[in-house]
């Protein structure tokens, strides 16, 4: 759980799940607004607000309740300049803050997902992670995890349509729009972890 800067004022961390929940307390806010849900859900919303809290507090010394705007990007009620994204997969949370400038992180378990999806991501890769399921499927998750980190820096989610940005498997970085997005496992792990990160901060 140790967090890394990914890029100056841009901090970032991981963990399993259930490790998370075993070392982290849960904050009592994150508690109350998981009470009405699934327990699948519930066991992601607490552990990666747990690991929020953590982080919040290494980098910022104080950890405040998350707001959502209405596209569900989390936002730090009264910290305009604080940028927050979280992700999680079934078995990883991961979150990122950053200074002045917007953020995004995905994590994404490996695995093929239908041919349409596929295509639609991956048009020049398809073929080859077909026909490499195994190495296509961890590939897969480094292309979306990708595209995906870059739309919940802008803000639009899904709504932001993430298979239209071009991501290639091999790629370690890339660049779209203003942001910058970084890889932050190599192609033989289990799980995608992603960070996009706006290039310049605001005001500047």
């Amino acid at each position: 759980m140790t967090a890394v800067e990914v890029a100056p004022g841009v901090h970032l961390t991981a963990a399993p799940a259930d490790a998370a929940l075993a070392e982290l307390p849960v904050p009592d806010w994150a508690a109350r607004e998981a009470r009405a849900m699934a327990p699948r859900r519930a066991r992601e919303y607490v552990a990666v607000r747990a690991l929020y809290v953590r982080l919040m507090s290494e980098v910022e010394g104080t950890a405040s309740p998350l707001s959502r705007t209405g596209r569900g990007k989390p936002v730090v009620p009264g910290r305009p300049g604080l940028h927050v994204s979280l992700a999680h997969s079934d078995d990883v949370v991961a979150v990122a803050v950053a200074r002045g400038r917007d953020v995004g992180v995905d994590v994404q378990d490996a695995g093929l997902p239908g041919p349409a999806m596929l295509r639609r991501c991956c048009p020049g890769e398809a073929g080859r992670m077909t026909a490499e399921p195994a190495a296509g499927g961890r590939d897969f998750a480094r292309v979306w995890a990708a595209q995906e980190a870059c739309v919940k820096a802008t803000g639009q989610g899904i709504a932001g349509r993430p298979w239209r940005i071009p991501v290639t498997a091999a790629a370690a970085s890339g660049r779209w729009q203003d942001l910058t997005w970084t890889q932050l496992r190599d192609r033989a792990s289990a799980f995608a972890l992603c960070c996009a990160y706006a290039d310049r901060t605001e005001g500047r």
